[in-house]
């Protein structure tokens, strides 16, 4: 991150960001993003040396305006300034806007959590990529939510979902692993599911608009997309039109990316703040449900998250080959040591 151009605190954040997510198992969105990220510095649409500034603050509300720089950053300060607005005012939003692509959206609500607050997380994307129930062409973006919640002493319950079937990158990892899509990940034109990843990842790239991704629930009339593409609609009202960022689609100049932030304190909602207990005993009871499978127990938001981060803490994080391959010529171009091993220690 220094060597693109990041000052030393704003690299120590996107690197925290990023090695989390890897952590947590989201291949799709933590050191694989390097790569697209010293193409869109050359590009021109992310400022690497820019530092987000506090355009309005009014009340419990905060506006945010990224100068374009990493997405990371201003993710962080957002989150930032929403959790000090719910401490005084027991909630507190914050929206971003001249943004770029901040990873997973999960990352910022947890930030909330591990302070005792209920955080909540979204963001739109650049470019048109989820087809919306019953149209032939893609367009609006994966539009993410994040939201924690305390759970006492344990890990927050966690809930880090695009309102698409998959985010863009999930294809870009199967590209990368070789392995074939599910079957209702991407379609074209005419609704045919593509499972071939890397012509899906090119269709999806290349701004043509004749692959699309679905949204949750499915694609076709048939199916339960309309509800992930109204949540995708939700997401990008609230994520671009309250903080004045870019329409979906829009290929002109920078990434102009929309995020919102809240955060809430329960102690100040209500002073006997049962919140964190009853989150504690209802995930209990959930993966006490019984389950179909005696051998697959029934998980709770952010569990396959938590057993990620045991097993590679104590293992190591898998890289595909060709990512080591692109992130060693990344390495070379930009004049730094390549340190990272092929294979995770034993």
């Amino acid at each position: 991150m220094r060597a693109f151009g990041a000052d030393a605190q704003a690299a120590e954040i996107c690197t925290e960001v990023m090695f989390h997510t890897d952590l947590s198992g989201i291949d799709s969105h933590g050191i694989s993003m390097l790569p697209i990220y010293h193409q869109e510095i050359a590009e021109g649409s992310i400022d690497p040396a820019a530092a987000p500034v506090v355009e309005h603050d009014h009340g419990a509300s905060v506006l945010i305006d990224a100068r374009a720089g990493f997405g990371h950053l201003a993710g962080h300060a957002g989150m930032r300034q929403a959790m000090a607005k719910a401490r005084e005012y027991g909630i507190g939003l914050a929206t971003v806007h001249r943004a770029n692509h901040y990873g997973a959206a999960g990352y910022y609500a947890i930030m909330a959590a591990r302070e005792g607050l209920i955080g909540l997380s979204m963001c739109s994307t650049r470019g048109a990529l989820q087809t919306p129930t019953g149209a032939k062409h893609p367009f609006m973006g994966t539009n993410p939510i994040g939201f924690a919640a305390p759970a006492g002493d344990d890990e927050p319950v966690v809930l880090d979902m695009a309102t698409t079937t998959v985010p863009l990158n999930k294809v870009k990892v199967h590209e990368l692993t070789g392995r074939q899509l599910g079957p209702d990940w991407v379609t074209d034109t005419t609704g045919t599911p593509v499972r071939n990843a890397a012509t899906a990842y090119a269709g999806l790239t290349d701004e043509s608009g004749r692959y699309g991704l679905s949204p949750l629930g499915g694609p076709g009339p048939q199916a339960a997309g309309h509800k992930g593409y109204g949540l995708a609609t939700m997401v990008q009202i609230l994520s671009a039109a309250l903080g004045g960022a870019d329409q979906p689609g829009n290929k002109d100049g920078f990434h102009d990316v929309g995020y919102t932030f809240i955060a809430i304190d329960p102690g100040l909602v209500n002073p006997a703040n049962p919140a964190a207990g009853y989150t504690a005993q209802l995930r209990e009871d959930l993966r006490a449900a019984a389950s179909l499978d005696p051998a697959v127990p029934v998980q709770v938001a952010g569990d396959p998250q938590i057993a990620h981060r045991a097993d590679r803490s104590a293992h190591g994080i898998p890289l595909a080959a060709r990512l080591t391959e692109q992130l060693a010529a990344l390495c070379a171009d930009l004049g730094c040591r390549y340190l990272l091993e092929t294979q995770p220690p034993a």
